[in-house]
């Protein structure tokens, strides 16, 4: 036997092994496409010389490689674009410090009387013309204090300047206070309506949990943006 031949046989007889092959440990990890890249130009440089890798093999990993950079390309693009939205947000809230903001209340509304016999707007949204529009008023315990009868409104965003007093007449104790509205149309069926509370604007503030922009009202509490409805300018402001 030659010693060609004698060499081939002993390369035929050797199992190949990858020096660059990364240890199996049953835990898949993600890796960059620097990484990607770099293990594949370290298998042509040491693949087994006589089971050189199929073409069809390299099309498919070089097609990996391209989808991996996309994919790497998309997220670069969302982060920036998460990370303007947040600066967006922030400019816009700037901009409503000072400002009377209406917001969804999600069902009832907030009312704060304060003792200085300002009236206290109570703000809804209607779906239609009503023809009776009625307002619970209710104090921190849940008891009902007032109900308001307003008769005709027309629908769209609404506004009702309440005195502070009860069903009877009598000024209520200065406090926080919550509404509801109930309106029919002129056959009697219920319409539509969205509640919403209001306040000042005197602060922004990011939420720890998850980076949003909050604002701050007068009464201390704190909304999304995304709740606000309306932006108003206050009176002699």
């Amino acid at each position: 036997m030659s010693m060609f031949n004698s060499n081939v046989s002993a390369v035929e007889g050797a199992t190949y092994s990858d020096p660059f092959a990364i240890p199996t440990t049953g835990k898949k990890d993600d890796i960059g496409k620097e990484t990607f890249l770099l293990l594949l130009v370290e298998q042509l440089k040491n693949q087994d010389p006589l089971e050189p890798m199929d073409g069809t093999d390299f099309t498919a990993q070089l097609a990996q490689f391209s989808s991996l950079e996309q994919q790497t390309a998309t997220n670069e693009n969302l982060i920036l674009l998460q990370e303007y939205s947040a600066t967006l947000n922030r400019l816009n809230a700037l901009n409503m410090i000072g400002r009377k903001v209406e917001f969804d209340g999600s069902g009832s509304g907030s009312a704060k009387i304060a003792g200085d016999g300002q009236p206290i707007a109570l703000n809804f949204e209607l779906a239609d013309n009503a023809q009776e529009v009625t307002i619970d008023i209710y104090n921190q315990e849940g008891g009902r204090v007032a109900t308001l009868e307003l008769g005709y409104y027309d629908l769209g965003s609404r506004e009702y300047n309440w005195n502070g007093r009860d069903s009877e007449g009598n000024a209520l104790p200065v406090g926080d206070y919550t509404y509801e509205v109930y309106a029919r149309d002129e056959l009697g069926q219920l319409v539509g309506v969205t509640v919403n509370g209001s306040g000042e604007v005197t602060g922004i503030e990011t939420d720890p949990k998850n980076g949003n922009t909050l604002l701050v009202l007068q009464s201390g509490t704190r909304i999304g943006i995304d709740q606000v409805v309306a932006v108003k300018q206050i009176p002699g402001g």
